[in-house]
């Protein structure tokens, strides 16, 4: 089965809507995130699930997962809360991104994980990017949930 590595930009808040359907589930491995204040940049790699490849979503027989990275920039601050606790051993699940614009000015981003960690991200604007790192594999685990978009 041939597979196009997934690239994807986003601007504003409907963008990021694709990017919590595109990495719903996806596993987070705690050693693969950073924050880097000089470059303003949040960066973290993911192991998501490839539900625009076809398979069966009530068994999951043929679902593929593929690495993935996850940037933002023009980031002030990068603050994470019970990552550790999540019960996955080191990694954690994400379960959707949401976002907020604030009253003074910028917008905050945030991660929210399986368990109820999250990752707050707080940036001038939204300006992110998700591109897939190499080829899709069998999934060695499945979601623990149907997605919630159909892709």
């Amino acid at each position: 089965m041939e597979t196009s590595a997934l690239k994807l930009k986003a601007g504003d808040d409907d963008d990021l809507e694709v990017f919590s359907a595109v990495l719903q589930d996806a596993l987070m491995p705690l050693s693969e995130v950073t924050f880097l204040d000089e470059e303003r940049r949040f960066a973290a790699l993911f192991r998501r699930f490839c539900y625009e490849q076809e398979h069966d979503a009530m068994t999951g027989h043929n679902l593929l997962q593929v690495e993935c990275a996850l940037v933002f920039d023009g980031v002030s601050s990068a603050t994470a809360w019970d990552l550790g606790g999540l019960g996955g051993g080191d990694k954690a699940e994400l379960m959707t991104i949401v976002s907020e614009a604030r009253t003074e000015s910028g917008v905050s981003i945030t991660l929210v994980f399986h368990g109820g960690g999250h990752i707050q991200i707080e940036a001038d604007s939204i300006v992110g990017r998700v591109a897939d790192i190499g080829e899709p594999q069998m999934a060695d685990n499945r979601p623990r949930h149907s997605p919630v978009f159909d892709l």
